[in-house]
């Protein structure tokens, strides 16, 4: 009877386990990761054809051609990547599964990139660095929630 009195503290201090400062402070830059592919996706998305008109025309060329679906797989990237650290922040376990999203949309949009169409060809390095450090980053926070689930910090 005693031992699982015990135990059951065990279970329930385990469930109290206080992230570290470095914790907050990655999951803060997160956030202001995914707020800012936010942006960007508003800024494709939402485009005026006066704003189009002002890009350069190797630009307006990827814009006009790009299907529907990279739009859709940019959408999970983004949204699965803003409410998965927003759920980082709060401390579920939840922000994993959202994470994942987010990485395969990070795929999907690289593979158009690389195989389906042009975007190399007219925007030079940007369009190869870019694509693979959003893979980076994003590989690093999957991780790293894996990491805070298996720690007890998230619930």
């Amino acid at each position: 009877m005693k031992d699982d009195l015990k135990i059951n503290d065990m279970k329930v201090n385990s469930s109290k386990i206080k992230p570290p400062f470095g914790f907050w402070v990655i999951s803060i830059i997160a956030l202001l990761w995914f707020l800012m592919d936010l942006s960007a996706f508003a800024m494709r998305v939402f485009m005026l054809e006066e704003s189009l008109a002002t890009m350069p025309e190797n630009q307006q060329q990827l814009y006009v051609l790009m299907p529907q679906w990279v739009n859709f797989v940019f959408a999970a990237e983004v949204f699965g990547g803003v409410l998965g650290s927003l759920l980082l922040l709060v401390k579920k376990r939840w922000a994993l599964p959202l994470f994942i999203v987010s990485i395969i949309g990070v795929i999907g949009q690289t593979f158009y990139v690389y195989f389906l169409s042009d975007a190399i060809s007219l925007m030079g390095t940007p369009a190869i660095v870019m694509p693979l450090l959003a893979i980076a980053i994003g590989i690093s926070i999957i991780v790293f929630t894996k990491s805070a689930i298996a720690k007890n910090w998230l619930h």
